[in-house]
């Protein structure tokens, strides 16, 4: 099968087109024909050699998490043959990835793909909506009148969780550079800063006296991660993206509900968030589409953190 792959850190430039062997099932598991896959930052960090001590991997690594595309396969499931379906493939252990025309994944990783929904557009959701959702919705128990920051809010994660935020009815603030204005608006956000121009944690300080409700932080900088303690309101929640909580008495004082926390395989709350994508009542991402063999070209997009949305792989027509 045509895959894109790589043998050992680095840049982009480390990555790979060739041929591999398809994937063997496990019991439990589907294989899947896929159509698209999604580039998320996770996968140009894991190939740049971060996170080592958190996984486990078997050369060559193919990357990719989220996914769309057909069942071909199934070893001891309820799933059926010719079932369009979209999934996260998330594993502690890395070596086959969805950059490549089959994937073995979990059973219960997967979800059916909405007839109105694209499988590119499919591709695109599975990882942002999982760890959105449970960081706001199931984490941090989002209500309709709370407030909330979402951090970066044009790119991929940011785009979802101000869609999921709105519609649990919340009130959204954002950062974004102003050329992104409109979109993240278009997306739901009720107020947006431009970081680039302004102090974001003074112009919320100005506007919420008390706080907000919830801080969704996927920024890394030491400011940023212990401004969001600041920023939150006694009895918050902060969950981390992409660090652990900083370790500051204002967290037990103001008894703030804070954990790091990643995105955890749900085909069955997959299932439910798409259903609200197909109804609508969450608003899909804007999407890029390139070409699987442009796949190092799309890792450097992304590195550049100037990206829209969600950048997907079209891999095969189906």
């Amino acid at each position: 099968m045509r895959a894109i792959f790589y043998e050992e850190f680095g840049s982009a430039d480390v990555l790979k087109m060739g041929n591999l062997p398809q994937p063997e099932l496990k019991p439990g598991q589907v294989l899947v024909q896929v159509a698209a896959a999604a580039v998320n930052p996770i996968d140009r960090r894991l190939r740049a050699g971060e996170l080592q001590d958190f996984f486990q991997r078997e050369w060559p690594i193919i990357p990719g998490w989220d996914f769309s595309g057909r069942i071909v396969e199934s070893n001891g499931t309820d799933w059926e043959i010719g079932q369009d379906v979209v999934g996260l493939a998330f594993s502690w252990y890395l070596h086959g990835g969805a950059y490549a025309e089959y994937i073995a994944v979990d059973a219960s990783a997967v979800a059916i793909k909405p007839a109105n929904i694209s499988f590119q557009q499919g591709a695109a959701l599975p990882l942002v909506s999982l760890t959105a959702w449970q960081a706001l919705v199931e984490f941090s128990e989002l209500k309709s009148s709370q407030s909330v920051l979402i951090q970066a809010g044009a790119g991929g994660l940011g785009s979802v969780a101000i869609s999921i935020a709105k519609h649990r009815g919340a009130y959204v603030y954002t950062t974004a550079r102003e050329h992104n204005f409109d979109y993240v608006k278009s997306q739901g956000a009720d107020f947006v800063i431009d970081y680039t121009t302004s102090d974001y944690s003074e112009v919320i300080k100005e506007r919420e006296a008390d706080g907000v409700d919830v801080v969704l932080e996927s920024l890394t900088s030491e400011k940023a991660i212990a401004d969001a303690i600041h920023l939150v309101k006694v009895g918050g929640a902060v969950p981390y993206m992409n660090n652990p909580p900083p370790e500051m008495r204002e967290i037990k004082e103001k008894n703030i509900k804070t954990d790091f926390l990643h995105n955890r395989p749900d085909g069955h709350m997959l299932s439910g968030i798409m259903q609200l994508y197909a109804e609508k009542k969450l608003l899909i991402p804007h999407i890029e589409i390139m070409q699987l063999e442009e796949a190092a070209q799309a890792h450097r997009r992304s590195e550049s953190w100037q990206t829209k949305g969600k950048i997907i792989l079209h891999i095969q027509e189906l």
